[in-house]
């Protein structure tokens, strides 16, 4: 039996033991996020991402790092990168062995914190990407990879390499102008739907205000919350949309596509569901949220989750089911490739050379 690695060079197996680790340090540092933040527990499913995408891109990327054997014109237009690419990408792995060092240092220092998960991860992928630059140099042989197929191989690493940032830093960076951004976005596009629906509401920063009062005198409201702004989703659904991307859709374009495509689905499911809340409890008075749709209070016996709660779930699953339906949909071939037309003009003239034969035939048995 032939071992995965067999024909690849110690110093490239010494590398992916050095990744493994790299990305066993990554965990470490993540996963206290993934337990102490419900909406971070989809993180527990990327090193299983992660693992699967490697695995099914294995077969292609061991036949561009050993060679595709090309022959004339195709092996002479693949070139070589010029030297400024290797520098580069060599001045980037210093780099981001320096920074991964020291934010393991911090995180084992100093416990969690912002800073060592973005030099922990920041660093995981440029050495990730760097490295496989650096070994798809030559195949085994010595042959030179060009610079197309060493493109390649990169295109088939980003998906593993970046998914990290999802899991970890993606929630630190929304977290902050992003949030009070959508928050307030959320806010105005609510409170402006509820109006043209002649529903009597205002909003005052990020609280919208309903007509009723509650018994104690105050003015019944509705506060769009940190859950509200749609970061949480924005993350979730950013996160199903780059392993959908990844492992049904080929091409770049297509995969950005459902990217910017999960992101506009995750902001308008979040305000539609905004708007249905809103509206219940313009009906129902604000404690409803809490309640079931029966009206059954929180720790009853028939209570069978509360508004706010069931109204997050369905819109995810909604977003989920959306984006599901996108694959097909972005996968269409609205253009056929040159080999396909090649055959089917191939088709077309034999397809006249034997209405002409046959004509020819006819005539000549009149």
């Amino acid at each position: 039996m032939t071992l995965p690695f067999a024909q690849f060079e110690k110093s490239f197996i010494w590398a992916i033991f050095f990744l493994a680790a790299c990305v066993s340090v990554v965990i470490w540092d993540q996963s206290l996020q993934w337990y102490m933040r419900e909406d971070y527990t989809f993180g527990y499913l990327v090193p299983l991402f992660f693992a699967y995408v490697l695995y099914e891109r294995w077969p292609a990327l061991r036949k561009l790092l050993l060679g595709n054997k090309q022959a004339g014109k195709g092996a002479m237009a693949d070139v070589p990168p010029s030297r400024f690419w290797d520098v580069l990408v060599y001045i980037g792995l210093f780099s981001a062995l320096f920074f991964f060092a020291l934010g393991a240092m911090m995180r084992a220092i100093s416990g969690p914190n912002i800073f060592a998960t973005y030099f922990n991860t920041g660093g995981l992928v440029v050495l990730f990407l760097g490295l496989a630059w650096v070994f798809s140099e030559k195949d085994p042989s010595g042959q030179p990879l060009g610079f197309k197929a060493r493109r390649n191989v990169l295109s088939l690493l980003v998906f593993p390499a970046c998914i990290w940032i999802v899991s970890g830093p993606l929630l630190f960076l929304l977290d902050t102008s992003v949030r009070i951004f959508l928050l307030r976005v959320v806010t105005i596009i609510v409170s402006t739907s509820l109006q043209d629906m002649n529903m009597n509401v205002s909003y005052v920063d990020n609280v919208i205000f309903l007509p009723r009062f509650l018994p104690d005198g105050t003015r019944d409201s509705v506060g769009v919350a940190d859950a509200c702004s749609g970061v949480r989703s924005l993350t979730a659904c950013i996160f199903m949309g780059a392993v959908l991307s990844a492992v049904f859709l080929q091409g770049i374009k297509r995969k950005s596509l459902l990217l910017l495509f999960s992101i506009f689905a995750a902001f308008v499911l979040n305000v539609l569901r905004t708007v249905f809340l809103t509206m219940w409890a313009y009906q129902n008075g604000s404690p409803a949220l809490e309640a079931d749709f029966q009206g059954n209070a929180p720790g009853s016996v028939d209570f069978s989750g509360s508004v706010h709660d069931v109204a997050g779930y369905v819109a995810m699953g909604f977003t989920f089911v959306i984006l599901l339906a996108s694959i097909p949909i972005l996968n269409l071939r609205l253009k056929r490739s040159d080999e396909e037309m090649r055959c089917l003009r191939k088709q077309e003239k034999s397809h006249r050379k034997k209405k002409k034969r046959s004509r020819e035939m006819e005539a000549g048995e009149a």
